[in-house]
Parts: C-alpha cells; sequence; structure tokens
C-alpha cells in the first residue's frame, strides 16, 4: 500500500474519533470547537489512537476534555466521571484500575447472575415432573423438536429414551410416597377413606382407587390418593376388602381407620363387613365404637339415584328437546344455521348447547337449561330449515321449565356437598334436610307431573335417607350454627311425630362418641393440655405463679362438673344469619385448647367426605378420568403417574379431559 493511501486511512480514522469526541462533549455541555481548530489537512497525517481493550469500558463512555483540559470517562451506571488519558505520571497515563474499582463499589452496577453449573440429574428430575404434572406420554422425551430444544439450551445435554423416562417418574413415586407415610405416621388423629372402582374403556382393565382424607393439627383438610392399582376379578366383597385392607397396611394407617365412604354398589356392603372384621382382629386397631360408624354411603350417588327416578317419568317431555339438540351438534353447518338464528332473534348466552348422558342426571338438568335459554332460537330454525322435525311443543317447552326449576336445588345441592377443599360432614344435615323438605313440598303442588315425580323421588329417598346418618348428623351438631338445638327444630319441621325419639338417639350416640375420646381410644393420641403450650420462659414473679396456680384449681372444679361437651353445647350458637360461610375448622382451631377432647373429636369427624367424588369430578359418580394414552400403560406405570399427580397438584383439573358440555359456540 503506498504512502498516499497510508494517509488517507490515517486522516478519517482521526477524524471519526473527532466526530465522537464531539458527540460526547455535547452530552456534558463542553466547549464547542471549530472544525478549523481539528480539522486537519487532507496532507497531515493525524496521531493513530489506541484501542480500548479493557473490560472497563463495558461500563463507562469517553467524555472527552472537560473545562479544565482532562479527559474523563463517565459510569454508565451512577454517572460518576473520573480521569483518563494522558497525564504527568512516571507511567504516562491513568489507566485503568481505578475504573475497575469505582465499578467494585458502584452502588447501581448490576449484580452479576452465576449460572448454575448443569446437572443431568436435577434436569432429568425435572422432565419426569413436567410428564406427571401435564400429564404427558414418557415419549415425550423422544419428542424430535424437544430433544431438538434440549440440545440448543444446553450442548452437553444427553438425551434419554422413553424408558429412562418411566423409571424416573416411579423413583419420583417412590420419594414423594416415602414424605406422605411420614406425613401419615406424624398425623395423631384418625383418617377417613373413600374409594372407587373404575375400568378403562381401551385396555378393559378395571382399578380400584383408595383416598385418604384428615385435618392436620393446623386444622387443615388433606386429601391424598394412596392407591390407584389394578383390581383382577372376581369383583366380590372379600376381594376388595383384601385390596384395601393391604393398601391400608402397605401405608400404615390399619390402626387409624375411621370410616369408608362408598358409592351404592352391592358388593360395597359386603366388603365393609368383611374389612370391619379383619380390622377389629388388629390389635389397637382404634376402630371407633368398634367400627359402628365405618360405612358412610356416597350422598352424591344416592341423589342420583333420586332424581333418575324422577326423570323417568319425564323421557316424553325431554325427547324433543333432546332431539333439538342432538340435531343442531350433528354438524358444522346445522350450528352455524342455529348461530345465526340465535344472533336473529337478539340471544345473548355466554354458554351453548350440551347433550345429556344417560348415567349423569345432572347433564339432563344442564341440557334442559341450556336449551330453554334458545326457545326462541328453536322456532326460528324451524321456520329456515324444513328438514327440522323435532321442535318441541308450546307444552313441553312450559313442562320443561317446570321440570328444570324442580332440578335446579338438586344441582346445587351435589355441586355443594361434592367439594374436596372443604369439609362436608357438618353440612350433610342440613342438604338432605332440605332435599326432604323439597320432596314435600313438590310433592303437593298442583302441577300433576311434578307431584308424580316428586312421589317417585320421595320413594327413593325414604329407601335410602329415612334414617339420617348419625355420625354425620354428629357432624352437624359439631357446627356452632347448629349444635343439637337445630337439629331437633329441623325434626320436628319434617316430621314431629318422631322427631324426640330422633334427637334421643342421636344424643345417645353423641355421647357415646364423646366418652370414646375422653378414654384416649387406642391408635389415637389424648388431648392436649393447654397449658403445655405457653411459652417457655418462666414466670419471674411468685404472685403471678400463686395466680397460674389459682386459675388452674378453678378450671379443674369446672372440669369435674362439666365435660367439654357440655360446655359447647351450653354455649349460644353463632347466628346463621351473621356467620352464612363460616369457617367451621377456623372455629375449632380458635377453640381447640378450650374444648379440648371435644376437639379432638372434631378433627376426625369433620374430616369425613360425603361423597366418594372430588369437586373437579362431582357428576361423575364412581369414575376417575384418564387420558386417553394412559389406557395403553402398564397398571404400575398408571398407579406411579396418578398418584404422584395428586401428591403433586392435589386434585387439580385434569387437561384435556373435559367433557364437551360447555361449549361456548353452537
Amino acid at each position: 500500500m503506498d504512502l498516499e493511501s497510508l494517509q488517507t486511512i490515517a486522516f478519517l480514522n482521526a477524524q471519526n474519533d473527532l466526530i465522537d469526541m464531539n458527540e460526547e462533549d455535547a452530552e456534558v455541555q463542553a466547549p464547542e470547537q471549530s472544525e478549523t481548530q481539528i480539522q486537519p489537512t487532507q496532507t497531515q497525517q493525524a496521531p493513530r489512537k489506541r484501542r480500548k481493550t479493557s473490560n472497563v469500558w463495558d461500563d463507562f463512555i469517553s467524555v472527552g476534555l472537560e473545562s479544565d483540559e482532562k479527559e474523563r470517562a463517565k459510569c454508565i451506571h451512577c454517572g460518576t466521571k473520573l480521569v483518563i488519558g494522558t497525564s504527568s505520571r512516571p507511567h504516562g497515563n491513568y489507566g485503568t484500575n481505578h475504573l475497575s474499582r469505582h465499578l467494585e463499589k458502584c452502588p447501581k452496577m448490576p449484580k452479576k447472575i452465576d449460572r448454575p453449573v448443569y446437572d443431568q440429574k436435577i434436569d432429568r428430575e425435572m422432565v419426569s415432573e413436567v410428564i406427571i404434572y401435564h400429564d404427558l406420554p414418557f415419549r415425550y422425551v423422544e419428542y424430535e423438536k424437544v430433544r431438538a430444544r434440549d440440545k440448543y439450551l444446553n450442548p452437553d445435554y444427553q438425551p434419554i429414551c422413553r424408558q429412562t423416562a418411566a423409571a424416573d417418574v416411579f423413583v419420583r413415586y417412590e420419594v414423594e410416597k416415602e414424605k406422605l407415610k411420614e406425613l401419615f405416621a406424624k398425623h395423631r388423629g384418625r383418617v377417613s377413606f373413600t374409594s372407587d372402582l373404575w375400568s378403562a374403556k381401551a385396555s378393559m382393565t378395571s382399578y380400584i382407587c383408595v383416598t385418604a382424607h384428615f385435618i392436620d393439627e393446623g386444622w387443615h383438610l388433606h386429601s391424598y390418593i394412596l392407591d390407584f392399582c389394578e383390581l383382577k376379578s372376581p369383583h366380590t366383597g372379600e376381594h376388595i376388602a383384601n385390596r384395601i385392607l393391604d393398601c391400608l397396611k402397605e401405608w400404615g394407617l390399619e390402626k387409624k381407620v375411621l370410616s369408608m365412604t362408598l358409592d351404592n354398589a352391592t358388593n360395597n356392603n359386603n366388603m365393609v363387613k368383611i374389612l370391619k372384621g379383619q380390622l377389629q382382629m388388629i390389635s389397637g386397631s382404634g376402630l371407633l365404637c368398634d367400627g359402628k360408624f365405618l360405612h358412610i354411603r356416597c350422598c352424591a350417588h344416592i341423589l342420583n339415584i333420586i332424581v333418575k327416578k324422577g326423570l323417568e317419568l319425564a323421557k316424553d317431555v325431554l325427547h324433543n328437546i333432546r332431539e333439538s339438540v342432538l340435531y343442531v351438534k350433528a354438524s358444522p353447518q346445522r350450528k352455524e344455521a342455529f348461530a345465526a338464528c340465535v344472533e336473529r332473534v337478539g340471544i345473548r348466552s355466554g354458554a351453548g348447547l350440551s347433550l345429556d348422558v344417560p348415567t349423569r342426571w345432572n347433564s339432563t338438568y344442564e341440557m334442559l337449561a341450556r336449551a330453554l335459554k334458545f326457545r326462541k332460537a328453536f322456532d326460528s330454525m324451524k321456520a329456515f330449515d324444513t328438514n327440522y322435525k323435532s321442535l318441541p311443543s308450546d307444552d313441553e317447552w312450559d313442562r320443561g321449565e317446570k321440570i328444570c326449576d324442580l332440578l335446579k336445588p338438586f344441582s346445587v345441592i351435589t355441586t355443594y356437598i361434592s367439594g374436596s377443599k372443604y369439609p362436608t360432614s357438618n353440612v350433610y344435615f342440613t342438604q338432605v334436610w332440605r332435599i326432604e323438605l323439597l320432596l314435600k313440598k313438590y310433592g303437593t303442588c298442583d302441577d300433576e307431573d311434578i307431584k308424580q315425580m316428586a312421589m317417585e323421588m320421595q320413594i327413593k329417598f325414604a329407601k335410602y335417607w329415612k334414617d339420617y346418618s348419625l355420625i354425620l348428623a354428629i357432624g352437624a351438631v359439631l357446627d356452632p350454627r347448629l349444635k343439637v338445638k337445630m337439629l331437633e327444630v329441623a325434626y320436628q319441621k319434617v316430621d314431629p311425630t318422631t322427631s324426640a325419639l330422633k334427637i334421643k338417639e342421636l344424643e345417645k350416640n353423641l355421647e357415646m362418641i364423646f366418652k370414646a375420646y375422653q378414654t384416649s381410644s387406642p391408635g389415637v393420641s389424648g388431648t392436649t393440655n393447654p397449658h403445655d403450650l405457653l411459652s417457655e420462659s418462666p414466670l419471674e414473679d411468685d404472685f403471678d405463679n400463686d395466680l397460674f396456680e389459682l386459675e388452674r384449681s378453678i378450671e379443674a372444679g369446672v372440669n369435674n362438673t362439666k365435660s367439654h361437651l357440655d360446655i359447647y353445647l351450653a354455649e349460644p350458637r353463632l347466628e346463621w344469619k351473621a356467620f352464612p360461610n363460616l369457617d367451621v375448622l377456623r372455629y375449632w382451631k380458635d377453640n381447640q385448647h378450650r374444648l379440648g377432647d371435644l376437639a379432638l373429636m372434631a378433627l376426625d369427624i369433620l374430616s369425613i367426605p360425603i361423597t366418594t367424588v372430588s369437586s373437579e369430578s362431582a357428576f361423575s359418580i364412581g369414575s376417575r378420568v384418564l387420558t386417553p394414552y394412559r389406557n395403553r400403560l402398564l397398571p404400575q406405570n398408571v398407579r406411579a403417574l396418578l398418584c404422584t399427580r395428586n401428591w403433586l397438584r392435589g386434585f387439580a383439573e385434569y387437561e384435556g379431559t373435559v367433557e364437551d358440555n360447555n361449549d361456548t359456540t353452537l
């Protein structure tokens, strides 16, 4: 390269440096210099600046010469300016060490985040959790794009196969199982159970699900699936009892059994009898009152039987409504045509039509309630679609509205009693009593159709609920808004001739159960002395000690004359109007030290579930929803996936398994 070219390059470099410096000077309002003062001639060679190589220049910018003729750099974080450039020092410049020292103490300097070292073991644990949490198949780890993304995020990533993924899930299952076993071992009270049977349609494999329910010492309600295992034929009461007993022993809970809530299948009656005998043979089994209250019948299942009996008389009314819904949902074109009719008549509704299923009465109610909202749209569709032949008559629509009014409170009650995040044993009595009153009301109404439906439902009610469950009625007594007095009034309103006898029987069993807790039944710890929970700091004042002993003497005298049950029942009830949404568990938590052994009794009885279903599957009686891919899994893998998912997430909504009953489009 010739001399002229070198000079040109040097001139351009110098000019660019000066332009940058001028811009920085302008930001700090430095005195402007004219171009004639700094611009070299074309033949003049500008001095070349050294390239800034230090890392400090990522956090500093040069601001050029200032009024004191010294060059400075400004911290981009806090704005501090420091001298740079040449100096009279022996080395000839200020260097960058002082800039580095400033960055170390700069108050606005972002903290450096150390990237964690990649750990293949942790990565595999997280992948297994993703599979469990989101119901993914084991082959998820073999998806091409999943592997590509993992490789992009970490070049050291070692892909795993589906067999390894399944093994990792099983390891997680074992780890979580041990944690849960420790929790049950520390639990001092009894545990209630629910059991369900389910058959996978694709594989025709039968499963039994056993779920445990208890309230911990912090008065929080817990529900955990203990087992979801294959149940081979025959499904006799003895076979089911043996499988449940094996499950209880595996978890160390055979001496803490309080109740077993089951659906109304015939084999469950024999199963409970066998299971009770097996538990009674176990030394120190701790069965409450020798197992008198072991069997709890699923209220949602009984209610399903009652309502379905009434709906049998409404088949003719429901036929054309069901056919109309089926006609609209048969093709996309009909859905679009119906949507146009909805818009034409000015109907606004967030939920679309839904079709019922034979086994779920509530789905029939939902179908009817939604169809009634679109009554005018069906009329409009008839005018434009000559193929639509199943339009209900005005009489059928009117009768449908009356049936819907009859079913609505039953739907609300079913949802309420099927909760899993709050105790339900205390609401059993009020809801069954409410159902009985409703049936009596509709059984004497003027409408002959509704009257006949109510009378048929009363027959089924009498079969299953003529005698209210005593243990669940006691659960109502433990609600401070009810107690015995409210139950007495409720019995009188339903049947004055038998109310006194029913209350006497209730009080007899209430006293019997309370005495069982007073004597600290085997397998259940005694009550906690409130004074044991005081601060450990000693009382320094002798006078305070004297008062403390005096207080204990008074309490001892009271306890000799009145039990905690007597004290509780003698206290005024909480007004229902003032506490319509009372947290019953919070009440007992706040009063546990004052009410002692009665609080321990409440801890157990309030944990009894009155249905076999959680709130997420309230209307799917006796079933557990599995995603389609699980039907091809080995039973041990189904157990590991479902149990671990429940232990990690609780009874969260199963993704992708919700029935198509909530279409917002037509």
